[in-house]
């Protein structure tokens, strides 16, 4: 029977900033992809991926599958498994590994969903496109095709509930998902952060109370570790803005003009191969620590 690591995600996921010395030269230290086809990153970012790190390095009896796409909210995430047309869920087994993207996005599948030029995203039929969601954040736009949507989510669907519950359903609906096709279930926290003195946990319990109980926390890996989030562990690691401010990251390492040696300068900040290479491990030690 066929074993696989399924990663589920965003950005963090399919494995941006996972980029070799060679691609950082090629663009000046700044790999910014944005508006514009990353097809020519995708392959090194799958290779580079904590996905393919727990494969690679730690359970080498299974196959990787990166479901992660850049920008997609958690419901994208958990939806991707419905677009695996490479794992017969049926006749296999493994392990999903679900790493939170931003509790505050919200997603619809686009209206051009189809894949017209055929790029292999390396994990379906190739039917639709890779990114093939619309995602909505809490803020209003000037402009452009999705303000409409977005100024509706930011002005009259947005609150603290409706981001801790949409999450938990996404969550919930993974959960789900492999505990009926045999599979083991991970969940991790990326980035997040909501209310410090809550914590993230406390965070869903106390605006999805209810829905809080029907996870099963006993597989969130951060309940396990002294940091809150992956990216709190990078910053550790990288020693470059001191630790307690982990929750501003994304600032103070945008202004560098080469990445560091775990997250990038890029928007947001991502993990470099050597901090995809870090959450792979601690993933690994979680599982096999564990039994999960």
């Amino acid at each position: 029977m066929k074993k696989y690591i399924v990663g589920l995600g965003c950005s963090w996921t399919q494995g941006e900033g996972g980029y070799s010395e060679k691609v950082w030269e090629d663009h000046g230290g700044r790999v910014q992809v944005r508006g514009r086809d990353d097809y020519y990153l995708r392959k090194m970012e799958h290779e580079n991926s904590w996905v393919n790190v727990l494969a690679r390095d730690h359970f080498s009896d299974h196959e990787s599958v990166n479901l992660g796409i850049r920008g997609i909210g958690n419901s994208a995430a958990y939806t991707q498994l419905y677009f695996c047309d490479k794992i017969d869920w049926n006749n296999s087994t493994g392990i999903i590994v679900f790493m939170l993207s931003g509790v505050e996005r919200f997603d619809y599948i686009s209206p051009s969903p189809l894949n017209t030029n055929k790029q292999d995203d390396y994990y379906s039929n190739n039917i639709y496109k890779h990114y093939k969601y619309w995602t909505l954040w809490p803020f209003p736009m000037n402009s452009g095709q999705l303000k409409g949507l977005q100024d509706a989510y930011a002005l009259d669907l947005y609150s603290e509930s409706f981001c801790a519950m949409n999450t938990l359903f996404a969550v919930l609906n993974a959960q789900m998902w492999a505990k009926s096709h045999g599979y083991k279930f991970v969940l991790a926290n990326s980035f997040n952060h909501r209310n410090a003195d809550l914590g993230f946990v406390g965070w869903f319990k106390q605006y999805a109370p209810g829905l809080f109980d029907k996870v099963n926390w006993n597989n969130y890996i951060h309940n396990f570790v002294d940091y809150e989030a992956f990216v709190q562990l990078l910053v550790r690691k990288d020693g470059f803005i001191p630790e307690q401010d982990w929750r501003g990251f994304y600032e103070p390492y945008s202004k560098n003009t080469w990445p560091t040696k775990y997250l990038t300068n890029c928007e947001g900040a991502h993990p470099t191969l050597e901090g995809y290479k870090e959450i792979g491990k601690e993933l690994a030690q979680f599982i096999k620590n564990n039994a999960i």
